[in-house]
């Protein structure tokens, strides 16, 4: 019973010292923060790209839950996520998963965090629309831009979802009522709610 009483003080000092809901990306900021006040910023900076890291893989955990399962008659593959560091090419979180069904393929691509949302703004720019041959749609509320040329067996759609999000549906050996197949299995309303 003693040596209870002995290391009741320990396990108050380890509880301090580690807060409950403490992970990866709060030990960083944390540890970022004691760099920074002590002068060492390089540390600091590394700490801060670390706990950023561990953010975006986090976020990517969450995208990557909203690609569908297969349509009938396709076969899903295993979703990927990439989750890079805002020191290269500005960063971004990228999931994706292809489907197929004998020679064709259907690849749903979701990026955020990117330099390439700079540029997302182009895909449901009328004029910029009109020049390139693409169409705009609505899909589940969604409004879309449909590349998909006469006669074409691949094609595209893209959806900026949120001014945050950029969805791309990029067929191959397919028919555009297979790309909007895929569009609309799409839940555009869950990926904007995520933060």
């Amino acid at each position: 019973m003693k040596s209870v009483f002995r290391l009741l003080p320990a396990l108050a000092l380890a509880a301090a010292v580690s807060p409950l809901g403490a992970d990866d990306a709060t030990d960083n900021i944390d540890a970022a923060k004691a760099a920074y006040e002590a002068g060492n910023y390089t540390e600091a900076l590394t700490a801060l790209d670390t706990a950023n890291q561990f953010i975006r893989q986090k976020k990517a955990e969450g995208v990557v839950k909203l690609l569908p399962d297969a349509p009938k008659g396709w076969e899903a593959g295993e979703p990927e996520s990439e989750a890079a560091a805002s020191s290269l090419l500005g960063g971004g979180v990228t999931v994706k998963r292809t489907y197929t069904r004998e020679s064709s393929n259907v690849t749903i691509k979701i990026q955020s965090d990117s330099a390439v949302m700079q540029y997302a703004a182009m895909f449901s720019n009328p004029m910029m629309l009109s020049a390139s041959g693409a169409k705009m749609e609505t899909i589940k509320g969604q409004r879309v831009t449909v590349e998909f040329k006469s006669g074409a067996d691949n094609g595209t759609i893209k959806a900026v979802v949120d001014n945050r999000y950029l969805v791309e549906f990029e067929g191959d050996s397919v028919t555009v009522d297979d790309l909007r197949t895929f569009a609309k299995a799409f839940d555009f309303a869950k990926l904007a709610a995520l933060q």
